[in-house]
């Protein structure tokens, strides 16, 4: 890019002299205590807010809640995402701002240091370091991407102006990024989303077309397009863009969780348990998986897989009304009566006058042949819960069931 300081004039964008104190920092490193060295120097150095994330994939839904972070030192390397996943989720997404970026390294040597540079990382600090090492790359780290001639300052003030719905300049900055640098395809994805905005469903097409043919390695491209698609209702569509992503990045558990999360909306449960187990046969554990699966699996009615991730869901969660009640109809569909029993009365106990539970045991009850005890079961759900129906009319049928001669 030629002329970022033009850009930066241009579109008045802010050059903060130094580093606000008052700003969180959030440290991402799996080892606690590397976390609690850190911290304690922050401390020092009169940061006064610091938050704290075990890997980059829990960082994201800090970052999401903290708009004003002021700075991120991220470990490179850590279960579930490392430094490079986190920095890219935070480039492309509209809901996450770029922020000074140092990236914390161990083992440090060219390859990993020309991958670091490559990726845009603002600093690196080279695993162990003391108090004035992190003062020194705190501060590079901060003056490097606060450059008035660093494009991502560009890229941050255009992401801003969209999420503002002040397509006009978004798009002013958008065009201004693809005319300087006609090979990228983020600029292209820029315009794609404020065409989609504004209802311009042609133009967002020919663009997304343009980004695929442009780079059809960039994973944003095919994450965009699956969201396009999923807004034409090519819901076809969407699974094989969503497919293509992941399989260009097929350890980023971002990728199913994404996909899950808009399959789900869209009430397409098939397509949730294929791109789900997709994940599962890459061996990617993300922390909603299992929870993901069993829902999955409960709404496409296959109940003896849904066991087995309910199971492990009602393991983190015993108290968990919902994952009870569905591995309790699980069992029941399954054959499994007495196992079912038992998990109802579980929420019974929890929650004396839930309704699921309680219609749901009076049918078990009335399959074992305890007609009279599941008849009062459901006549005491049906006075508690008198818009119930199904209880209603299950109620009507057993009473009739019961009149008739054996």
């Amino acid at each position: 890019m030629g002329n970022e300081l033009d850009f930066s004039k241009k579109f008045s964008i802010p050059i903060p002299a130094k580093q606000d104190p008052s700003q969180p920092v959030l440290i991402v490193d799996d080892q606690s205590d590397i976390r609690l060295i850190i911290g304690h120097h922050l401390t020092k150095l009169s940061f006064s807010k610091v938050l704290q994330a075990s890997d980059a994939y829990d960082a994201i839904a800090i970052l999401q809640n903290t708009p004003n972070c002021g700075m991120v030192l991220c470990d490179s390397s850590m279960p579930l995402m490392g430094a490079i996943d986190l920095l890219n989720e935070m480039k492309e997404r509209i809901d996450l701002t770029r922020v000074p970026f140092c990236m914390m390294l161990d083992g440090a040597n060219r390859e990993k240091l020309m991958h670091a540079v490559e990726h845009g990382v603002d600093e690196i600090l080279a695993k162990p370091f003391t108090l004035q090492d992190l003062t020194v790359k705190m501060t590079s780290c901060f003056r490097n991407f606060h450059n008035p001639k660093n494009p991502e300052k560009v890229y941050e003030l255009a992401k801003l102006r969209l999420r503002e719905n002040n397509y006009e300049e978004a798009g002013e900055i958008y065009q201004a990024l693809r005319e300087t640098s006609p090979n990228a395809v983020r600029p292209l994805l820029g315009l794609v989303r404020i065409k989609m905005a504004q209802g311009k469903n042609e133009e967002a097409a020919t663009l997304i077309q343009q980004a695929e043919e442009l780079n059809p390695k960039f994973v944003p491209t095919w994450v965009t397009k699956a969201e396009f698609q999923l807004a034409m209702k090519d819901m076809n569509g969407a699974v094989e863009s969503y497919k293509a992503a992941i399989f260009l990045s097929p350890l980023n558990p971002i990728r199913y969780k994404s996909a899950a999360d808009m399959l789900f909306k869209m009430q397409r449960y098939p397509e949730v348990v294929e791109i789900l187990e997709l994940a599962w046969s890459n061996q990617v554990q993300f922390k909603e998986l299992n929870h993901y699966l069993s829902q999955g699996h409960f709404m496409v009615k296959d109940y003896a897989k849904a066991i087995k991730f309910i199971k492990t869901a009602v393991l983190a969660e015993p108290t968990n009304i919902t994952y009870l009640n569905q591995y309790g109809i699980c069992l029941k569909e399954t054959n499994q009566f007495d196992e079912a029993s038992k998990i109802y009365n579980q929420i019974i106990k929890i929650e004396p006058e839930n309704k699921s539970a309680l219609y749901n045991k009076a049918i078990l009850l009335f399959t074992k042949g305890a007609k009279e005890e599941a008849i009062k079961l459901l006549d005491r759900v049906v006075k508690k819960h008198p818009d119930f129906a199904q209880a209603a009319a299950k109620l009507k049928e057993y009473q009739e069931n019961l009149k008739r001669p054996a």
